[in-house]
């Protein structure tokens, strides 16, 4: 049973959709730290031939998991994102199917971010079809930290591999999984070039960029084609 694991991102990139498709069970984090400036809260759109980076405002306050965040609705953020989303991607060949996605989800009254971003997720998740078994970290009362956290996850999921995103591989100790008879693999999406209506490929832009572009049929085949992928050996280094 293989088991993947990442903090709620807004908007997210496809390759943490490929990684989420890749496993048997994903759990979406919501008890860790916050991470400002991070995904967890922003990401980027085409506009033009450039990207444009949409934030979601958060209240400052003492609480920095991210199942705490909380939104700042005092901003019109909201409005701002939608009348980019609709001006970038009006010539987009599936503009109206998604654009009622985000007409829907702008006229939510979110307050916490990570509700928000499960909202996106399980949208994107049977959109693509993908069978994962998605879990709430909520569902579990973790004790451990750094890397004997990981293990936790993978001993109460009764999962026998563990899989790490390519940037992890400096604070990931193989040897302790290789202790615990815990394979590992690390995996790193090797980004796709689709049409985007633009002279030069604008890369590393949310997933959504991909659906109004190609479509959810198109999409769901990229992101489900394993040669999209670079995967380490077992218990090694990518």
């Amino acid at each position: 049973m293989i088991l993947g694991a990442h903090q709620l991102n807004y908007l997210p990139y496809p390759g943490l959709i490929s990684k989420t498709n890749f496993v048997d069970k994903f759990i979406y984090l919501t008890k860790v730290q916050f991470e400002k400036k991070s995904w967890q809260s922003r990401n980027k759109i085409i506009n033009g031939e450039k990207e444009l980076l949409l934030s979601v405002p958060i209240k400052k306050n003492d609480f920095y998991n991210i199942g705490d965040i909380e939104i700042n609705n005092e901003t019109n953020w909201k409005k701002k994102h939608f009348r980019s989303i609709e001006k970038n991607y009006k010539n987009s060949s599936f503009y109206q199917k998604y654009m009622k996605f985000f007409e829907e989800i702008f006229s939510y009254d979110w307050h916490k971010l990570s509700e928000l971003n499960v909202y996106i997720l399980n949208f994107i998740i049977n959109e693509l079809n993908i069978k994962t078994e998605i879990i709430p970290d909520r569902n579990f009362e973790f004790t451990k930290k750094k890397n004997e956290f990981l293990i936790e996850m993978c001993n109460l999921t009764n999962s026998d591999t563990y899989i790490s995103n390519l940037g992890s591989q400096e604070y990931v100790d193989l040897n302790l999984f290789k202790k615990n008879k815990i394979n590992h693999f690390f995996i790193n999406y090797n980004e796709f070039l689709y049409p985007q209506n633009t002279k030069k490929f604008v890369s590393n832009l949310t997933i959504f960029d991909m659906l109004f572009f190609c479509g959810p049929k198109k999409t769901e085949k990229i992101i489900k084609d394993k040669k999209n992928l670079s995967i380490s050996d077992k218990n090694s280094r990518l």
